[in-house]
């Protein structure tokens, strides 16, 4: 059964709202991380100044796009959960780390 107009349009707009949901998301915490990371504060006497703070936010693009299919509904999801799971694991340690599953509990486990 296809889809009626008023559902395609209906579906398009609820996708618009999204995508700019998540543009603000990550722009808002793009923002959050830059102040901490300038805050003595937070970082007392290594505080991040402007070009590191780009080089930074540069790096951390490109592994959020490196990673952003495992929140994504696909063949691969699992596969990105699982590289990010390693690369933590071997970040934090077996003691402090929480598996990806229990970290995004709202996200479907993939069933084959």
């Amino acid at each position: 059964m296809g889809k009626n107009g008023y559902l395609e349009k209906r579906q398009a707009t609820i996708d618009v709202y999204r995508q700019a949901e998540k543009q603000t998301y990550i722009q808002f915490m793009t923002d959050t991380l830059m102040l901490t990371l300038n805050d003595p504060e937070a970082m007392g006497k290594d505080v991040f100044g402007k070009e590191r703070i780009k080089k930074l936010v540069d790096a951390w693009g490109k592994t959020f796009d490196t990673f952003h299919g495992a929140l994504e509904h696909g063949d691969e999801a699992d596969y990105y959960q699982e590289k990010m799971d390693l690369a933590l694991k071997r970040l934090l340690g077996e003691t402090d780390f929480q598996p990806f599953s229990e970290r995004y509990d709202w996200i479907k486990k993939q069933k084959y």
